[in-house]
């Protein structure tokens, strides 16, 4: 909004600019001639003086009674030019009535109390020949008429363009306040030079907190306590970004809502530059998108996770592991496979009803094994993969396989049945013995061969037996 009432201040200016030297000339002219007028009290003299100006000035002239029915006096050629008459149509145009719109009829009334300030830079709507509006600003002085009754004499400026661009920055603004009211967005606004951070007043409804940040280059840091721990460091950043003026920033943070829960909301703002590329605001909104990010996280939930097991299905597990040895191909790492030793006889002996609980039981065993930075996930009926990174302590490993064999020797009790269940651990070392997940499952599937054939219900870890 702003920026438009800026394109309208210069286009205002440039139109008034190309014809200030005329008006102020013809201002001048005009008062000397309404001063020895009124010396002299001779319509006249004042209407020889009248024609003698040129026709092609480039400035209306109007002179006229502020009586009913506002008789016009004169009426020089480019008057009625922005209005669109000719010479003969324009003798017959006797009053100002004629001429100006019915709603701007009001300004005429009580004419005997017009002072000098009532007729200056006066804004008039007037009709053309076409039917057209046009929007002119007269401006002149009071005169006495022989009879000692007030007339008026000024010059007349087309403003239409000027009017026009101003009603729509006001149609604009109106369109600009509807929406806001009708959108559950907050919209914000940061000024550079004030320092200020203001919010519709929405933000009372979203996070109880005032609408107007002071000195927001200081206090931006305090208001990290309604941030989620969690994207504290992308709400400073988020910040830092809009004091340096960035041309656009954005973020999704989790924010505390007035009544204690975290919303996720979604920012984003555009910052205006002046002439010089210097920032001058930023104009943006908040959009509470809890709804939507949440149905996001159920649906990626689903599509990531194994629907018996709730652990990562085995796209996912692939996925996560390539992306973390991505990220981090200079640590080490190991790729666990687990198997459930003659988990075919469960399913056959006791149903795939209670296989499947047998399944669910052993894998919140597993998780109780590993913490919530390390990939567990199920790549076939009865096979899983764990992948730990950053781990380079041989002893550490041993340790995690031992508590591991542990845990997967156990019995499931379903009613009256007992089922006893072991299972076979086969290890992968980072990078030595592979450098994505097929090479690092394939070594670990060759362990876990060796450990079957040893008997089952232990580990091996590659390299160690061959």
């Amino acid at each position: 909004m702003k920026l438009m009432e800026q394109v309208v201040n210069k286009l205002s200016l440039l139109s008034v600019i190309t014809i200030a030297i005329v008006s102020i000339v013809v201002m001048i002219w005009i008062t000397v001639i309404s001063f020895q007028f009124l010396r002299q009290r001779k319509d006249n003299k004042l209407l020889e003086q009248l024609n003698s100006i040129p026709n092609d000035i480039n400035v209306g002239i109007l002179y006229f009674t502020l009586e009913t029915p506002y008789r016009i006096f004169y009426a020089n050629k480019c008057f009625y030019d922005l209005l669109g008459y000719d010479e003969i149509e324009a003798k017959n145009i006797n009053t100002i009535l004629d001429l100006v719109h019915p709603n701007d009829n009001s300004k005429f009334k009580n004419s005997d109390k017009l002072t000098i300030k009532d007729i200056s830079n006066t804004e008039v709507t007037m009709t053309t020949k076409d039917g057209n509006l046009v929007y002119l600003l007269f401006n002149g002085n009071i005169v006495q008429g022989e009879d000692g009754k007030p007339n008026a004499l000024g010059i007349v400026v087309d403003i239409t363009k000027q009017q026009q661009l101003k009603e729509k920055i006001i149609l604009e603004r109106e369109r600009y306040r509807v929406a806001t009211e009708l959108s559950n967005d907050v919209i914000f606004e940061y000024d550079f030079k004030s320092n200020k951070l203001i919010f519709t007043s929405k933000i009372k409804d979203l996070l109880g907190h005032e609408a107007t940040i002071y000195d927001f280059g200081e206090n931006y840091i305090i208001y990290k306590s309604v941030v989620h721990p969690d994207d504290q460091g992308i709400y400073l950043n988020f910040c830092q970004k809009l004091l340096e003026g960035s041309n656009v920033i954005e973020c999704e943070i989790r924010l505390k809502h007035i009544y204690g829960e975290f919303v996720w909301c979604q920012m984003v703002g555009k910052t205006i530059y002046d002439n010089n590329n210097q920032p001058v605001r930023v104009i943006g909104k908040m959009v509470n998108v809890d709804v939507q990010k949440k149905e996001l996280e159920h649906l990626t939930y689903k599509a990531t996770r194994d629907p018996l097991t709730g652990i990562y299905n085995k796209e996912a597990t692939v996925k996560k592991i390539e992306n973390f040895i991505y990220g981090n191909k200079n640590g080490k790492h190991i790729l666990m496979f687990i198997d459930l030793d003659d988990f075919k006889e469960v399913n056959d002996n006791y149903g795939h009803l209670v296989g499947d609980k047998t399944l669910t039981f052993m894998v919140k065993r597993l998780k109780s094994v590993f913490g919530d930075g390390e990939i567990i996930g199920r790549i076939g009926g009865d096979e899983f993969v764990v992948f730990i990174g950053n781990i380079d302590d041989m002893q550490e490993i041993i340790n995690k396989a031992n508590r591991l064999i542990d845990v997967l020797n156990t019995e499931y009790k379903d009613k009256d049945k007992a089922i006893p269940i072991t299972g076979s651990v086969g290890i992968a070392l980072y990078p030595r013995d592979g450098l994505y997940f097929d090479s690092l499952l394939e070594r670990a599937d060759e362990a876990l061969y060796r450990v079957k054939k040893r008997g089952k219900n232990n580990f091996v870890i590659y390299g160690d037996t061959f």
